[in-house]
């Protein structure tokens, strides 16, 4: 909550206030002025480059659970994430509207076996079970330790750090759609916070069955399928292959809605020059951003291959360094316009209450940058 909260009510204010295509491009143009913008617009797109290839990686590994017949590795594989991302990219050049259809169909489709799963383990539900070291001896404990720190002598805490805030970020990806939204100073808090609470019950409640129902033995070993393989053992195989088709499922969904706020980024990138002219034109009809949607489709193509984690990781930092800069024009804003209407505000004061508000996510910020890998460190200095 000290991370998805504050980026969550930044982003219904600053939505709200300043309603164009762009979002947080726009957003520290009009709090910082043009050199800070392109700063913050070169690394928003990396951000959104990185964690956009996420999706096709994930979608094949949901898939490889699914079914033995589409284990893919190599060439296959690829292929199998490149013709997602060509219906996903279909999908967002026939509009907006059916972006957000499918993306709420894709909702239900992806909570419901998650749902079925809480359903099933609440009868042996084991709080005693959260708590590594509470149900298992200490040779469950090492080999736990051992495969947090990924098989090394110590712990990837930048890693780690990674991970759990990718799990709940991107609520201002949205914000590039605000001109886009019939009325934002009411919708975007509601939508912000309904998502929150959604998403950390999703997260949260298979979580603690799952840990429930397996056994103490096999908890040091869990990684990625793994509650599709708690499904399978306790409660039936029909389960497993659903929640691998819903994690399959999810992974076009989010890529579907991210690809659309991406290009949006990329059409506000170009309005201030970071990119061509070309890419900032929209169909006159449908508002669909063509130009900017077909060449981050393209340049996803090229990383498709790369491992999960380090996508991840690559993806926070940059995500990082742009979250930051989107607090602090919160705070400048506040004094730079304060005769601007703002149909939603963040029910705190100006000066210090606004400011202790944004410390937190500031201070995690900060934190992916001193506990990030080195190979991740070069790639954004490079970039920088």
């Amino acid at each position: 909550m000290l991370w998805s909260l504050p980026i969550a009510l930044m982003t219904a204010e600053l939505g709200a206030m300043i309603p164009d295509m762009g979002g947080p491009v726009v957003w520290v143009d009009r709090a910082f002025g043009p050199f800070v913008a392109h700063c913050n617009a070169y690394t928003h797109l990396v951000a959104n480059f990185f964690d956009n290839a996420l999706y096709p990686v994930m979608f094949a590994d949901y898939l490889r659970e699914f079914h033995p017949a589409l284990c893919f590795d190599g060439l296959p594989r690829y292929l199998l994430s490149a013709s997602m991302l060509v219906c996903v990219t279909l999908l967002n050049l026939a509009g907006v509207a059916n972006v957000a259809n499918v993306s709420t169909l894709f909702t239900v489709l992806v909570v419901s076996p998650f749902f079925a799963l809480v359903i099933c383990g609440l009868p042996t539900l084991d709080p005693s079970a959260w708590l590594i070291g509470g149900a298992s001896d200490a040779a469950n404990d090492d080999a736990a330790h051992a495969a947090v720190s990924g098989g090394g002598g110590g712990v990837r805490w930048g890693t780690y750090l990674a991970l759990l805030l990718w799990n709940t970020s991107g609520y201002d990806s949205v914000g590039a759609l605000a001109s886009e939204v019939e009325n934002p100073g009411r919708d975007y808090p509601r939508a912000m916070v309904g998502s929150i609470v959604l998403i950390s019950l999703v997260y949260l409640l298979p979580v603690s069955v799952g840990v429930s129902l397996d056994a103490a033995a096999n908890l040091p070993t869990w990684t990625d399928g793994t509650l599709a393989r708690v499904a399978s053992d306790y409660v039936g195989e029909w389960l497993a292959k659903w929640i691998s088709l819903g994690g399959a499922l999810s992974s076009f969904g989010q890529l579907n809605a991210l690809l659309c706020a991406a290009a949006r980024i990329v059409v506000s990138a170009a309005e201030i020059g970071v990119l061509p002219p070309l890419l900032a034109k929209v169909h006159p009809v449908s508002g669909v951003p063509v130009a900017a949607t077909l060449a981050l489709s393209f340049g996803l193509f090229l990383v498709l291959s790369l491992p999960f984690s380090e996508l991840v990781e690559f993806s926070m930092l940059f995500y990082g360094f742009t979250a930051g800069l989107e607090f602090l024009a919160l705070i400048k804003l506040r004094t730079l316009e304060l005769a601007t209407p703002r149909p939603y505000r963040v029910p705190l004061g100006d000066s210090w209450p606004l400011a202790a508000f944004c410390l937190p996510p500031l201070g995690l910020c900060a934190l992916l940058f001193a506990l990030a890998e080195r190979l991740s460190l070069y790639i954004f200095l490079a970039t920088v």
